[in-house]
C-alpha cells in the first residue's frame, strides 16, 4: 500500500485508528483496568493513576471552540494528556500563585475565581460556567495562576497541559483567533462591570451586580444555578451584608425577585437588565 492509498482514507478512520492505538497501550502496560474497548483514550490523575476518557469524551473535547480548529493529528497528541475528573463543592482547583500548568473545560457545574490583593483583604470574584474553558488570562505569558479557583457545586472537568496546547494552537490561525477573540469578549464584560460598579453607591452596587447576574446567565434561566448566600452577593458588590440585606428585602417586597435557602430568582427581568447601560 501506498504513501497516497493511505492518504485516501477519511479522517474518521485516523481518529478510529488513533483509539485502538492506545488500546494496545494498556494491554502492554499490563494494567486491570476497566472493560477496554478500542475508543479509550488513556490519561493519568495526580498522583499517577491510570484512567481513561471514553470516545464520547474525545469527541465532546474536540467538538468544543477552543479545540475544533486544531489538526487532528496535533489534537490526538493533546489528546492523551487530558485528565478527568469529578470533585465535590468547596474543593479547590488551584490557588493563586501556582504553577500555571494547566487549563479546564468545565463539563457539568461551576467554578468561583477569586483574586485578592496584598493586604489578603478581596478583590475580584467571578463564576465559570458549565462548558466553559479557563484560565485565558495569560494565555502564552504567565507562568503562574492569577486566582483561586473553587467549585461551587460538584464539578465534572477535563484538565488540559497548558503548555502543549498552547505550542499546538499557534499552529492554527483559526485557533488563534477564537482565543482572540474569546480574551476580547471577556475584557468587555469586565469594562461593563467595572463601569456599572465603580461609581455606584453600596446600594446601587447590589442592584448592578444582580443586574450582571442576570445577564450572564439568562440563557440557563431565571434561576441563578448554584448557590448565592448574602455574604456571596456582599463580597461581589463589594459591600456588608447589611446593605445586601435591605436590598434584598425591598426586592423581595416589589416581587422582583424570589431568595430562599441561597436560591435566587429573577421575577423581574427588564428591571435588572435595564438597570445599567451598555457603551
Amino acid at each position: 500500500m501506498s504513501i497516497n492509498d493511505l492518504e485516501a482514507f477519511p479522517k474518521q478512520f485516523w481518529e478510529g485508528f488513533f483509539y485502538g492505538k492506545y488500546c494496545f497501550m494498556v494491554k502492554s502496560w499490563g494494567h486491570s483496568l476497566r472493560s477496554v474497548n478500542k475508543y479509550d483514550i488513556i490519561t493519568k490523575e495526580p498522583k499517577e493513576r491510570i484512567e481513561m476518557i471514553t470516545k464520547e469524551d474525545y469527541q465532546l473535547i474536540r467538538s468544543h471552540p477552543a479545540f475544533s480548529e486544531i489538526p487532528v493529528e496535533k489534537f490526538d497528541k493533546l489528546a492523551v494528556e487530558i485528565h478527568y475528573r469529578e470533585i465535590p463543592k468547596g474543593q479547590i482547583l488551584f490557588f493563586a500563585g501556582d504553577k500555571r500548568d494547566r487549563i479546564f473545560l468545565v463539563v457539568e457545574g461551576y467554578v468561583r475565581i477569586e483574586e485578592f490583593d496584598s493586604s489578603d483583604t478581596f478583590s475580584y470574584m467571578d463564576y465559570i460556567k458549565e462548558g466553559a474553558v479557563f484560565p485565558y488570562g495569560g494565555m502564552f505569558t504567565d507562568s503562574t495562576y492569577h486566582y483561586t479557583a473553587t467549585s461551587m457545586t460538584t464539578v465534572r472537568y477535563f484538565s488540559i497541559p497548558v503548555q502543549l496546547y498552547e505550542e499546538i494552537v499557534q499552529s492554527s490561525m483559526e485557533q488563534v483567533l477564537f482565543i482572540t477573540r474569546k480574551l476580547s469578549k471577556i475584557l468587555e464584560f469586565q469594562e461593563l462591570r467595572l463601569r456599572n460598579v465603580v461609581a455606584a453607591s453600596a446600594s446601587d452596587r447590589v442592584i448592578q451586580s444582580l443586574a450582571l447576574l442576570c445577564k450572564d446567565y439568562q440563557k440557563f434561566g431565571p434561576t441563578i444555578p448554584f448557590p448565592m448566600s448574602m455574604k456571596e452577593l456582599a463580597r461581589l458588590a463589594a459591600t456588608t451584608r447589611e446593605t445586601v440585606n435591605q436590598v434584598l428585602k425591598k426586592l423581595l417586597e416589589e416581587e422582583r425577585i424570589e431568595y430562599k435557602h441561597k436560591k435566587l430568582t429573577f421575577l423581574d427581568l427588564p428591571f435588572f437588565l435595564d438597570s445599567f447601560e451598555e457603551a
